[in-house]
């Protein structure tokens, strides 16, 4: 048994939420954060994969899972990883049965803390979730107000 998280215990873990769950994450989730897919890693010893995320805008953190990247030069400024604008880093892990691939383009990651690590949620690419929260909203279906641009 050893170190198996919560997350990959659940048989839904590796599906894409749906547009409901992906409103309900946003609102609800430890972390959510906009960014890019920089490098996964995977850990068969342990049965889970690493996601290393660039953040592009970190919407809400519970705890300093992205921090700001220091020296980068990309004229982002550092905020500490909670503000609105900057460059920060941050890993989430996922199950290995989920078999996370790097991809191209802005994600909108969520997730949720497990003793004191980050474990992936949903995370539908960026683009996908504007227009999932853009119809919730002019429909007055969102649940909690979300800066999409």
């Amino acid at each position: 048994a050893g170190n198996v998280s919560p997350v990959s215990l659940s048989p839904v873990a590796c599906r894409p939420c749906n547009d409901t769950e992906l409103l309900m994450a946003v609102c609800t989730s430890d972390l959510v954060v906009k960014g890019f897919i920089k490098s996964v890693t995977h850990d068969r010893a342990h049965g889970e994969s690493r996601v290393e995320v660039s953040a592009l805008h970190v919407l809400r953190q519970k705890d300093q899972v992205f921090s700001p990247v220091r020296g980068g030069g990309g004229g982002g400024g550092g905020d500490g990883g909670t503000g609105r604008t900057g460059r920060a880093m941050g890993t989430l892990r996922t199950p290995l049965r989920c078999g996370v691939r790097p991809g191209d383009g802005a994600f909108l990651f969520t997730g949720s803390l497990h003793f004191g690590e980050a474990w992936l949620g949903c995370a539908p690419r960026y683009r996908d979730f504007r227009r999932v929260y853009r119809a919730a909203h002019a429909a007055r279906r969102h649940m909690c107000e979300v800066d999409v641009d």
